[in-house]
Parts: structure tokens; C-alpha cells; sequence
């Protein structure tokens, strides 16, 4: 049985956020201020949001595909004007290996100037493996610029069985915690996301997931969700449980903690903000070196993997 859910946190989800105006002169002291409210939201293009939403109906249905699927259309509801529609191309919002076993979809959109939005990616990738079954993965990461020192959102799902998946939730840090305990009390303590880690580490088919790079786990927040579940087998029914409870719950109630603090401005000096945009964009080149180009040719063609890790390097490093 799953532990009864966590009580809402206190936060303004269910509304729209608001776009931000360019933060003006910074000063040592740091402060924050509501940014501009919104004008109507605008969608992302038709076309692009119909060749998503086509390619991941053509991979098998998955409980976790149903609820990041969810959590992405609710952040982009609540995102509104901060983004500008989709500009990727057609042969990386939907592509499949030249065997047919593979099948991946790939969304960037970035953030309006003056957002504080730098992009919002979203991935999703099936692939069947040569000796039975499949893996099958989701990611939403949600970076934010130099606008706001509030960390950036990411979740990813990694399912390699129909009774195992690894779960990456996390507000990433974008200071280094030791030297600012201000930060670790204004977005992880004051925010009670730790809650989730909590719930989650209690169920008896979780157990942490540990990363193979050392750089990558140096990188988590103390608050991350970084678990491995495990049902057991001909138990899927147990897992398809745990993802549309407790896992849906968590992701929810965190993104929607970073909704509220990513439409704050936060006035810092500029050694401080080009300190942390450094900080990001070497996290960026590290998300881009370490795991897509490195993984992603082990699901698709090379050509196929070349031409996707390029779209997602110009949201990831500027290019």
C-alpha cells in the first residue's frame, strides 16, 4: 500500500506564471521582486506539438509516458508568454533508428527575451532491445538564465523493465550550496520539498540509485529524488501504482514550487550572476558530453544520434 500523499504545498500552481522584465543594475545586496505580470499565453507551433504528440503515441503506453506527458502540459499551460513557440525541426521532433527498433522525440523551446526562461526541453526515446524487452526513457528539464538565481527543474524517467525505473527529480542547484546557506533555506527548506525524498525512500521497493560518474552525483541537491524502484517480478500492476501515485504526486507539487520561484527576479551583483551563468553552462557542456552524445548512439544510428545532440546542444550550450 502507498503512504497517504503529501499535503500540498503552499504555492499559486494552478496560475499562470508571469513573464519577467530584464533585471536592471544589480546590487551586492540581494533582494526580489514579482516580475511583469503576463500577457495571454502563447502555444507552442501546432505542427510540432502534433509531431510530439504522434510520436509518443506510437510508443507503447507506459503509466510514467502517461504522467510526464501530463507534467509537461502543465508547465507549459503555466509558462504561457514566457515561451516562444517550437522551431525543431520535423527529423528531431520525431526520428527512428534505420532497423525500426527505435523510436525517440525530442522538443526545445525557448524562453521569450526578457523571460527569465532559457529553454524547456522535453525527450522521450523507446528502444527495443536485441534480446527481449525495451528501455524507455522521458525527460523534462526546465533551465532558467540569468534573470533569477532559483534552481532549474528536471525530471527523468528510466524504465528498463515492466517492474523496474529509476526516478531523477530534482530542483538542480545553481550555487554552490556550502558557501550559501541562504539558498539551501530559501528553495529547499523553506519549500518542504525534502518531503518527497522522504516518501519515496520509505516504500520497500525503492532503494537509491547511485550514478556511475562521480561529477554527476556532486551535482544533486540534498532534497534530489534519486531512487531505483524495484516491484519484483510479474509485479508491473505494483509499479504502475507507485508512478501514478507518488511519483505523479511529488513531481507535481515540486514543479509546482519551481513555477512559483522561477518568476523572480533576484537582484545580484554581476560578478555574481556571470559566476553562475559560467556555473550553468559548464553543467550544460557536462549534460551534453557525459550522457546524450555518450548514450543516445547506443539507442540510435549515428547519423540519427549526431543530428539530435546537435538540436539539443544550441538550448544546452547556445550554439
Amino acid at each position: 500500500m502507498l503512504p497517504t500523499p503529501c499535503k500540498p504545498l503552499v504555492h499559486r500552481c494552478s496560475q499562470p506564471a508571469a513573464a519577467v522584465d530584464t533585471v536592471g543594475a544589480a546590487s551586492r545586496r540581494r533582494r526580489h521582486r514579482p516580475l511583469c505580470v503576463a500577457s495571454s499565453p502563447i502555444s507552442a507551433s501546432a505542427a510540432a506539438q502534433r509531431r510530439r504528440a504522434d510520436a509518443v503515441a506510437r510508443m507503447p503506453p507506459l503509466a510514467h509516458r502517461e504522467v510526464m506527458l501530463a507534467l509537461a502540459g502543465e508547465a507549459e499551460a503555466a509558462l504561457g508568454a514566457r515561451l516562444l513557440p517550437s522551431e525543431v525541426p520535423a527529423d528531431v521532433a520525431e526520428f527512428r533508428n534505420a532497423a525500426g527498433n527505435a523510436l525517440g522525440s525530442v522538443d526545445v523551446r525557448r524562453g521569450v527575451p526578457g523571460s527569465s526562461i532559457d529553454f524547456t526541453l522535453e525527450a522521450w526515446f523507446h528502444r527495443q532491445l536485441p534480446g527481449g524487452g525495451a528501455i524507455d526513457i522521458s525527460s523534462l528539464i526546465f533551465f532558467l538564465n540569468g534573470a533569477t538565481d532559483a534552481p532549474h527543474f528536471l525530471m527523468e524517467l528510466i524504465q528498463g523493465g515492466p517492474t523496474s525505473l529509476v526516478v531523477l527529480l530534482d530542483l538542480f542547484p545553481r550555487r554552490d550550496l556550502p558557501l550559501h546557506p541562504d539558498y539551501i533555506a530559501r528553495y529547499y527548506e523553506a519549500t518542504g520539498v525534502d518531503t518527497h525524498r522522504r516518501s519515496l525512500e520509505r516504500l520497500p521497493q525503492v532503494r537509491p540509485y547511485v550514478s556511475p560518474s562521480l561529477l554527476v552525483r556532486s551535482l544533486w541537491s540534498p532534497t534530489a529524488v534519486v531512487v531505483d524502484v524495484q516491484c519484483g517480478e510479474g509485479r508491473a500492476a505494483a509499479l504502475e501504482e507507485i508512478v501514478r501515485g507518488q511519483v505523479a504526486t511529488s513531481a507535481k507539487e515540486v514543479l509546482c514550487v519551481w513555477l512559483e520561484h522561477s518568476a523572480t527576479a533576484v537582484e545580484m551583483s554581476d560578478a555574481e550572476r556571470e559566476s553562475m551563468v559560467a556555473r550553468d553552462k559548464m553543467i550544460s557542456t557536462t549534460s551534453v558530453e557525459l550522457n546524450l552524445s555518450a548514450n543516445l548512439p547506443r539507442m540510435f544510428d549515428a547519423d540519427v544520434s549526431a543530428r539530435v545532440v546537435a538540436e539539443i546542444g544550441k538550448a544546452f550550450l547556445g550554439h
